[in-house]
């Protein structure tokens, strides 16, 4: 969660709907691409099984699920998959927010959801497992690897192997530079459709006021808000974890 699978989700949607802007500025992306397991975490909300069985083909079907947890028709049919990862301190900052303040976390501070998240107290936790078993497996024809830190990097490099991995075709640089901008952090913040902050402030009771589903988008923010103890804690939670499968976090983000 927190790793930039909306922005993947509305790119990867308009390249398998011929750039439908018009179907997409009418319609939440959340009912073109169904998040299957969001009934069990929101019960008031529609059944995304059913919405998924009324989608038209081609089919994008949201999850934050590890692989293990999976319909496993996936595994045996060899669906597509792509799968979206961002560096563990912006995860986490930007996950506190966003449970914190939509209910799905009640401790007193960062530095105790630090803590849980470390211990796998957190929603959608262990991170580094549910990531390193996608990273082992990311040169399988059917897999698409990549991190919120490439999209942010080279998104429309992102976007030319995404149309291959799709079997789309290219985009010429009109409708490129179209859908850079249609997916630039401040408009997809501005559009009602992919931000999902105001639909969710009418549903979910108690979200507190300063919610926000879309918050900063910066590689790196997590600067601003852990600590140098913290970044500490976190660096070293990782680099053990990493040190088993012999890598360290530049090997799957890059420098960031």
């Amino acid at each position: 969660m927190k790793s930039g699978t909306t922005w993947m989700q509305e790119a990867a949607w308009l390249l398998l709907n011929n750039l439908d802007y018009k179907q997409s500025e009418m319609v939440a992306l959340n009912q073109r691409s169904a998040f299957i397991e969001y009934q069990g975490l929101r019960p008031f909300y529609a059944n995304p099984i059913k919405l998924s069985e009324q989608l038209p083909s081609p089919r994008l079907i949201k999850s934050h699920l590890p692989d293990y947890l999976l319909p496993q028709e996936i595994w045996k049919q060899k669906t597509k998959l792509i799968y979206v990862a961002r560096n563990c301190k912006d995860v986490i900052v930007s996950s506190y927010h966003f449970t914190k303040n939509v209910g799905h976390w009640s401790g007193p501070n960062l530095e105790a959801y630090v803590n849980d998240f470390i211990n796998d107290e957190i929603i959608y936790t262990n991170y580094w497992s549910h990531i390193l078993n996608f990273w082992h497996i990311r040169n399988e024809p059917n897999i698409f690897f990549i991190t919120y830190e490439e999209m942010s990097r080279n998104l429309k490099g992102v976007l030319e192997r995404l149309c291959r991995f799709l079997e789309r075709p290219q985009l010429n640089q009109k409708e490129m530079e179209k859908l850079l901008d249609h997916l630039s952090f401040d408009n997809m913040k501005e559009n009602k459709q992919t931000n999902a902050t105001a639909s969710m402030k009418a549903k979910i009771p108690n979200i507190k006021e300063d919610f926000q589903f879309m918050r900063r988008g910066i590689v790196g923010s997590y600067r601003d808000e852990l600590s140098p103890d913290l970044q500490t804690k976190i660096d070293e939670w990782s680099k053990k974890v990493l040190a088993e499968h012999g890598l360290a976090e530049e090997d799957i983000f890059g420098k960031f």
